[in-house]
């Protein structure tokens, strides 16, 4: 199981909007890139939850590390105009020599994310319909063959973009399903269409062999079926000595970071080191292949410092 860890970039804004501690985020990515991670990732808001930018914060990062894949969870394309976000990602997986991966969702249904997509002047009725363009149009510019495509916004007559993606194919693309454990049929089916893998949060154990089941289903009904596709699970880490203060700590920061909205549905890692492997372990054991590791609290530098020395290297040389 591959094992990636979230920057913090929210909670840098958090912190300070005038002045965010910037340096704490590139420390844990060199910190990530060197003790054998497989991939740090952002979040994407722009003012529902506001955060560091996602793709000028991967293209820096991309100049920093060497190794670790560069991963979005979860990019929300359908703020942005396509055309330019297709050369954008491309702009940073050619700096990061194919590194890009990208998780890619609609946002939620929330009156926040509502007023989100109205201050970026797009519909948060047709997010999906956006995404779902947005993935077409990438991969036709990607091949570098002129491209004439004539959409509900987009309209293009034999245009290019360079540069392309460092690989022909261009970024793995992961399509959110089963989030919160909702087995909503549509999402499955843009994973079966369009997605390389799946990315989800907030599910419980039992959930994730149902999830991997429908999206083999979904792959084979459109011709693409492949047993090994990649199932990534965005999860939260507290390591405290005492469960009890992991569950309270964790409490506290996420009714802020989210405003209100806590959300602890499904597995998460808190407590001791032996909880956390053995509840990380249990992911392994499920099925799922990624895993994107939120630390909670503001300590997050010595979080991670304390997941590398007791956790990573059972999760990485230890049975599952």
């Amino acid at each position: 199981m591959n094992i990636g860890i979230l920057i913090p970039t929210r909670g840098a804004v958090m912190e300070s909007a005038r002045r965010p501690p910037v340096e704490a985020c590139w420390a844990m990515a060199r910190h990530a890139d060197r003790a054998g991670y497989d991939a740090v990732w952002v979040g994407d808001s722009v003012v529902a939850k506001p955060r560091l930018d996602a793709l000028t914060t991967l293209a820096y990062l991309a100049g920093i590390t060497t190794k670790v894949r560069l991963g979005t969870a979860v990019l929300l394309p359908a703020l942005r105009h396509p055309v330019v976000l297709a050369q954008q990602l491309a702009n940073v997986d050619q700096i990061s020599r194919g590194r890009l991966l990208l998780g890619l969702g609609v946002g939620w249904s929330l009156p926040s994310a509502e007023r989100e997509w109205a201050a970026c002047g797009a519909d948060h009725k047709r997010r999906v319909r956006r995404l779902e363009e947005h993935i077409a149009i990438w991969r036709k510019l990607w091949t570098g063959e002129p491209v004439t495509h004539h959409g509900d916004d987009v309209h293009l007559v034999d245009h290019t973009i360079g540069p392309l993606p460092w690989r022909t194919e261009g970024p793995p693309i992961l399509i959110t399903a089963g989030n919160r454990g909702e087995l909503l049929p549509a999402q499955f089916e843009r994973f079966g269409r369009l997605g390389d893998g799946i990315i989800t949060t907030y599910v419980h154990m039992e959930e994730i062999p149902i999830i991997r089941e429908r999206a083999r289903e979904a792959l084979a009904r459109h011709g693409r079926a492949r047993a090994d596709f990649p199932l990534c699970v965005y999860t939260t880490v507290r390591l405290d000595d005492d469960v009890a203060t992991a569950q309270r700590v964790t409490t506290e920061f996420l009714t802020t970071y989210y405003g209100g909205g806590v959300h602890e549905r499904g597995a998460m890692g808190l407590g001791p080191a032996p909880v956390v492997i053995d509840t990380l372990r249990r992911y392994a054991a499920a099925g799922v292949t990624d895993l994107c590791v939120r630390f909670i609290g503001g300590d997050q530098q010595a979080q991670l410092e304390r997941f590398t020395n007791e956790v990573l290297p059972a999760l990485h040389g230890g049975d599952t």
